[in-house]
């Protein structure tokens, strides 16, 4: 699509919080020209609809009903659209809710399917179909890499091969150890490596992936355990250790935007932190830039993707 046509944008979970926000940030744009909010629910993305043509005094938003749990929808949004899109914020995801560990129809958990399975499906078909114009961007954590302070372990694994990974997809690696935490970490982990398996694939596009860090105002918190809940939503930002929503949201519309950022990079806070500058995690974690790891991640998703 030509610049001068303006850009097109498909947003993932755009009806609320961070991705809403992300909608709002880029219609103030000029460039901007279509915005399509993917969201579940008719309803409360008719909602979001409104407030953003309130907000921002521009009618350039379009819904588009999409569950990216299920791939099926996805596919089924997807064929609603016409056209390339210039861009791709998946940033639908979270903890998966009150069973983030039972079995999509895929054979994914829940957990995985809502962050990664589904934005694969979303974003291989847009590739396959010449569909993508320029940039996606992919909604990290700082749990890939571990957040002690909340109970996040940095996500490790005996091997690293597709087997070991397809056992995180599939739940069977939490059998008699659940860890709801770590699980949210290796799936944000595995959808970062997949990433960076494209961004070598396809060098005339670009593939970012950046967490939004620790912020207020979105449902993340709702799915943590009570003390953690308690402590994301009220605590941690009287200490000052968490930002507000227009800037987590903004970090991601920098990857959209700002083509300094380097495709197949993850950008999140600097260690030891949740806020402030994004950063390239490479340093902090080496295992990000290992290229067998990136076919391996890839290899162990498309054991759970069918046609």
């Amino acid at each position: 699509m030509q610049t001068t046509k303006g850009k097109t944008v498909l947003i993932t979970g755009a009806n609320v919080g961070i991705g809403k926000e992300i909608a709002r940030q880029l219609a103030t744009r000029p460039e901007t020209a279509r915005i399509y909010l993917a969201c579940r629910n008719q309803d409360r993305a008719a909602t979001a609809k409104a407030e953003l043509e309130a907000e921002t005094g521009r009618r350039i938003f379009d819904i588009v009903l999409m569950d990216v749990s299920d791939p099926a929808s996805v596919r089924t949004g997807l064929a609603a659209i016409d056209g390339t899109l210039d861009a791709v914020v998946m940033n639908a995801g979270g903890m998966g809710g009150k069973m983030p560990m039972e079995l999509t129809a895929d054979g994914a958990t829940y957990m995985f399917a809502q962050n990664v399975l589904g934005h694969v499906v979303l974003l291989e078909t847009l590739l396959a179909e010449d569909r993508l114009g320029e940039v996606a961007v992919f909604a990290g954590s700082e749990a890939a890499r571990g957040i002690p302070k909340m109970g996040f372990k940095r996500p490790s694994f005996d091997s690293n091969s597709a087997d070991e990974l397809a056992t995180v997809i599939d739940g069977s690696y939490f059998v008699g150890k659940p860890d709801v935490n770590l699980a949210y970490g290796q799936a944000k982990l595995i959808g970062i490596l997949w990433m960076a398996y494209l961004a070598r694939q396809h060098p005339d596009r670009r593939f970012i992936c950046v967490s939004p860090g620790n912020t207020t105002g979105t449902q993340a918190p709702n799915d943590l355990k009570l003390p953690l809940r308690i402590a994301a939503k009220y605590v941690m930002p009287r200490l000052g250790i968490a930002h507000k929503l227009d800037v987590g949201a903004k970090r991601l519309v920098d990857g959209v935007t700002d083509p300094t950022l380097s495709s197949g990079v993850f950008y999140a806070s600097a260690a030891n932190t949740l806020k402030g500058p994004a950063v390239d995690q490479t340093d902090i974690f080496p295992d990000l830039a290992n290229p067998s790891f990136q076919d391996h991640a890839n290899e162990a998703i498309h054991r759970f993707i069918t046609t």
